[in-house]
């Protein structure tokens, strides 16, 4: 990580004290109890550290370490983080020699500050210097979005200036969708015996793929 030595917190905390603190259910307990072997409070990204402005959804973004002992973690121990705890965090998951980053999207869900997690987008795994991000943004809406990009690489590029993350991201899931339902027509074109109904799904599998190609291309 190339963040710059002011936003460095690196402290240790006892993953009891996650546990503890956020009230978590026992089957979360026992993931983080089997899965982690410990949690490091990395980076501390705010106005006092990098002298932005907050944002209007996003004051600060935290940066937890997470040693693992196999490699893979069960989501719904990153998902009880990120709703219970009132910033944006960028988790990077550490395995033998490899590490990956997680961030997700996720918005104020009440006046409570918790938060409603959307979705998870991360990299692959790779060496430790590989995994680099420039703080790009004049302010932290703009820090976080732009993190978020860089985790999520080709799948969150935006096709036009100013499209915003919420709006890729809609777009996105929009895509997902509908290649499963070109996937799942194409089964059922296998089986299909009847000429005239192949025509039909034939032409649903055109209409698909060419809205998958204007939403691509803009």
């Amino acid at each position: 990580m190339n963040f710059p030595v002011s936003t460095v917190y690196g402290k240790r905390v006892p993953k009891k004290t996650f546990a503890d603190k956020l009230k978590l259910n026992s089957p979360i307990r026992k993931s983080i109890q089997d899965d982690i072997q410990t949690i490091r409070w990395t980076y501390t990204l705010k106005e006092a550290t990098l002298n932005l402005p907050a944002g209007k959804e996003v004051q600060e973004i935290e940066v937890l370490e997470m040693k693992l002992k196999h490699n893979s973690i069960n989501e719904k121990v990153l998902q009880q983080f990120d709703r219970q705890i009132p910033y944006h965090l960028l988790f990077v998951l550490q395995y033998e020699e490899k590490v990956q980053a997680w961030m997700s999207y996720k918005e104020a869900a009440s006046a409570n500050q918790a938060f409603r997690v959307e979705k998870y987008y991360h990299t692959k795994w790779m060496r430790p210097e590989e995994l680099n991000f420039q703080i790009e943004g004049t302010n932290f809406d703009e820090v976080y979005e732009s993190l978020a990009r860089q985790i999520a690489g080709e799948e969150l590029q935006s096709i036009a200036t100013g499209e915003s993350l919420k709006k890729s991201i809609e777009r996105n899931e929009e895509i997902i969708a509908l290649e499963k339902e070109t996937e799942s027509l194409q089964q059922k074109l296998k089986k299909e015996k009847q000429f005239n109904r192949k025509m039909e799904i034939n032409q649903k599998i055109k209409q698909c793929k060419n809205k998958i190609e204007d939403m691509l291309n803009g």
